[in-house]
């Protein structure tokens, strides 16, 4: 039996914290110079393991950190839109701090799509649909899969492998850009696992954030 691996894509410009953050959602922004250094860092994490194939978000950020993580496993890269993260329509681009009241209204309503668009509870259905398609790869292979996604993917998986309550997936908190989460399976259940260090797994199975802080409503 294998393991999952999970990548949060590299760095980009947009993702900058404060009044000036945008939400990146959909954009098909690329990795910045930090971004691109991230990933080579995270290739150098995956040295020690055997990955038969990677899967990433089709958004250029994704391919790009996946790229070069198959220069150093030399696995084959398939790329997909079931790894996006959750399609915020015409919000993506937007200043955050200004489009708070939108965002909350997502957060309380999850039934609803955001304007051109998906809903949360659309883009969790097509998440986890993909993510445990990838937990069975990695359960039949010897190996290791990896799968390159965005933080709000990431906070899903907890919810995701526990098939937990999906209206309880926190929005704010998980893993930096370029962090790499280990899944594997102990005594029939699903686990995860920070690597170098990384306090990520605490951060992504915390609390649900209130509505009244949607200003940390992951931006993708």
């Amino acid at each position: 039996m294998g393991k999952l691996l999970l990548v949060r894509h590299g760095h980009t410009h947009l993702n900058s914290h404060g009044k000036d953050e945008r939400l990146r959602g959909w954009i098909d922004v690329p990795l910045d110079e930090e971004g691109l250094r991230e990933a080579y860092q995270t290739a150098g994490l995956v040295r020690g393991y055997r990955v038969e194939a990677i899967y990433c978000s089709d958004l250029r950020r994704a391919r790009q950190t996946a790229e070069i993580l198959r220069r150093q496993t030399k696995a084959p890269v398939t790329a997909t839109g079931d790894l996006r993260p959750w399609n915020l329509g015409a919000f993506a681009g937007e200043r955050v701090r200004e489009i708070i009241p939108f965002l909350n209204l997502l957060n309380r309503r999850p039934e609803l799509g955001a304007p051109g668009g998906e809903s949360f509870y659309q883009f969790f259905e097509r998440y986890a649909t993909r993510l445990r398609a990838l937990l069975e790869l990695a359960e039949q292979s010897s190996d290791c899969i990896m799968a390159v996604t965005h933080v709000r993917n990431l906070l899903a998986c907890p919810t995701i492998i526990s098939d937990g309550d999906r209206d309880s997936v926190p929005v704010r908190g998980g893993p930096k850009t370029g962090s790499l989460v280990v899944l594997e399976k102990e005594n029939g259940k699903w686990s995860m696992c920070s690597y170098g260090g990384q306090d990520v797994v605490r951060h992504m199975m915390g609390p649900a954030t209130t509505p009244e802080v949607a200003p940390a409503i992951q931006a993708q």
